[in-house]
């Protein structure tokens, strides 16, 4: 009878285990392909006929109630902390079906001194709102010095119907972006603006059951990791012990080039003018970024030759013709040509060069020099020195007058500060930027904490902004990792600077990104670098797990099973805090949505595929109890293969799928 007993349990568990395969399996190649269907027939498409269609909610449930029953077959409310992160995405899942079943969405639109009490859902029905809303004032707010927006706001006047009824005031409540507004439970979100700037579209959002539920799963799932990561019961220990005694080494070699020499401007006059102010990137900063800007593109290198960014693009602007033969006809590039031409478009043209800055009122417009019109109300003699002042600086360093134009460079210097001295850089940031400009040429990786720090503090913003500064984050990441490790994990000694400096690599050919730019309104929230360096970690764990896979299937053709094992050993050890930092960065990003749009998850391609490399990750975590994971081989095959998630996540939705997320 016992025995009896005991095989319809294990034959009840192993088809427990088929169906929870088979629907896990199933739910990531249905949402792999709606991003690809998002792509072609458009995000309202997918909405309707797989995200919001019942047969994709009935899988996820099937799934849960799956799981449920596996977790009390297997008697896993035994171990804490493995109960805690499974049980918390079973309450995240019932908190997304409360906020799919109550939630109210939709859009009011206000003008300035209209109130309304009305406002229209995501199926296009009007509604109504327990209260009055009222536009008092919408604000642009910029960076200072120029017109790139910093912040949108709008100050909203509302009250309820019993207020209006007693003749009490009404409440002000402001929204801006990163900053909801809430209205008796409704929230209140910017979403666009008219052009006339008197009225707005705000997002409308009422979730306090689904919210609320949500999050409670988001806290059991943050105690479940931390649980894992300090019990004693759990395989991290053991895996710890295996992988302590893998070593390898890396050497580097390094090569320099002569070159030939073309007619320059003196090294400490093109110094000199590398400090005027300038307009760039709708920011004020030195001319030595515009240059070295300049010279990455057209060289891919922030130096070229013997000549510094500061020779080359001043050396260009007086000698054009001699350089402009050497640097864009006589050394052309297969890829790349079409975007040189464009900037060397862009430099005659005197984008580049936006040096003259003229404050009318309270606007700033910025001028080139040359002969374009300027307005009536700048006076005849400060028309004159924008026009003239960089023909004479020409005219002095052809013709050999050192010292006058250095005297020149000093007006123009004066000039900007008479203007704008208000909004200018201060003499410590300018030189600042300066040294993180020559850091830029330099591509050492252990430079890089500080080439990211002085970006950060030139910026005013955490570096993670695009794909370029996430690049150079993870490649940082991956050296600390290294200083870390490297003494207990001999191995990483090895694997860490190598991928360092693939993603060094992969930064220095995009090329887009390495200007810094203001940070768009959306993007001002500090859980925005939260999200990102938490994700862009687990990252970089996952990209030393792909090379020690690597490693260990070439270990496998050389029957080096000692080694093999503390191999995959390490490997598994650095997956758990990998796939731990990925959900915790994917639930920072829900957040932060929440807190700036008013809605946690909206199936864009970039979260989407965000799930799929976590459920892909999280498969391997349970090692001990799939069968075809336990070899080696296979585990570490799996593994590499699984990197392509983390390709399709960071560069395939960019590139290709687009969405929302596709800036990053």
């Amino acid at each position: 009878m016992q025995s009896s007993f005991f095989s319809r349990t294990f034959v009840a568990v192993k088809w427990n285990k088929i169906i929870i395969i088979a629907l896990y399996t199933l739910i990531v190649v249905c949402i792999g392909i709606a991003t690809v269907v998002e792509k072609y027939h458009g995000t309202a498409f997918v909405s309707a006929h797989i995200y919001g269609a019942w047969w994709f909610s009935a899988l996820w449930a099937v799934l849960t109630v799956a799981s449920l029953a596996y977790i009390m077959k297997r008697r896993l409310y035994r171990r804490l902390a493995v109960f805690l992160l499974h049980v918390s995405f079973v309450v995240i899942l019932a908190g997304a079906l409360t906020t799919h079943l109550t939630a109210r969405r939709g859009t009011v639109r206000l003008r300035t001194g209209i109130p309304k009490m009305v406002y229209t859902d995501n199926d296009r029905r009007v509604e109504h709102l327990p209260f009055t809303l009222t536009l008092k004032e919408f604000h642009i707010i910029n960076y200072p010095g120029t017109d790139a927006p910093l912040d949108y706001q709008s100050t909203i006047q509302t009250y309820h119907r019993t207020q209006r009824e007693q003749g009490q005031d009404t409440t002000e409540v402001r929204v801006s972006m990163n900053h909801i507004g809430t209205v008796e439970g409704y929230r209140l979100f910017q979403q666009s603006y008219d052009s006339d700037e008197a009225g707005v579209t705000l997002g409308l959002s009422y979730d306090p059951y689904g919210i609320a539920i949500t999050y409670t799963g988001y806290l059991l799932l943050l105690l479940g990791i931390i649980a894992t990561l300090f019990s004693r019961k759990t395989q991290m220990r053991a895996l710890y012990r295996k992988a302590m005694t893998t070593a390898l080494l890396l050497l580097l070699s390094m090569s320099t080039h002569a070159e030939d020499m073309l007619p320059s401007v003196p090294a400490d006059i093109a110094h000199r003018m590398g400090t005027i102010q300038v307009l760039y990137n709708n920011r004020i900063c030195p001319l030595n970024t515009v240059a070295t800007d300049f010279t990455m593109k057209m060289t891919g290198s922030a130096s070229w030759k013997d000549y510094s960014a500061d020779e080359v693009f001043f050396s260009w602007m007086i000698y054009y013709m001699p350089w402009e033969q050497e640097l864009l006809l006589n050394n052309p590039k297969k890829k790349g040509a079409d975007d040189r031409k464009a900037v060397t478009e862009m430099f005659y043209n005197g984008q580049f060069t936006k040096i003259f800055p003229y404050r009318i009122g309270d606007a700033v417009t910025w001028y080139s020099p040359g002969g374009q019109v300027l307005p009536r109300e700048i006076p005849v003699k400060e028309q004159f020195f924008i026009k003239q002042s960089m023909d004479f600086l020409t005219e002095a360093v052809v013709t050999g007058q050192h010292e006058r134009a250095l005297e020149i460079i000093a007006k123009i210097k004066l000039f900007q500060r008479d203007m704008i001295g208000d909004v200018l850089p201060t003499e410590q940031k300018t030189q600042a930027e300066l040294f993180y400009n020559k850091l830029r040429s330099i591509k050492f990786p252990v430079l890089l904490t500080l080439q990211l720090g002085l970006r950060w503090w030139l910026s005013g913003h955490v570096p993670l902004s695009n794909g370029y500064e996430t690049m150079l984050f993870m490649a940082w990441v991956l050296l600390l990792l290294t200083i870390v490790l490297f003494r207990k994990l001999r191995i990483i000694l090895f694997m860490g600077p190598l991928a360092a400096l693939c993603c060094l690599l992969v930064a220095m050919m995009t090329g887009s990104g390495s200007e810094i730019t203001p940070l768009m309104p959306v993007l001002q929230s500090p859980l925005l670098s939260l999200h990102v360096m938490t994700v862009m970690c687990a990252y970089a764990l996952f990209a030393l797990q792909m090379m020690l896979g690597i490693y260990a299937l070439l270990l496998a053709r050389k029957n080096k099973a000692a080694v093999l094992e503390r191999t995959t050993a390490l490997s598994q050890l650095l997956l758990y805090p990998a796939v731990f930092l990925l959900t915790i960065g994917i639930f920072l990003g829900a957040v932060w949505a929440n807190v700036s749009w008013g809605n946690y998850w909206s199936w864009d391609p970039k979260e989407s595929w965000a799930l799929i490399m976590l459920m892909v990750y999280a498969v391997p975590l349970h090692r001990s109890s799939l069968t075809v994971l336990r070899s080696p081989l296979r585990y570490h095959t799996y593994i590499v293969v699984a990197f392509l998630a983390v390709i399709i996540t960071y560069f395939g939705v960019n590139y290709l799928l687009g969405g929302m997320h596709s800036y990053a």
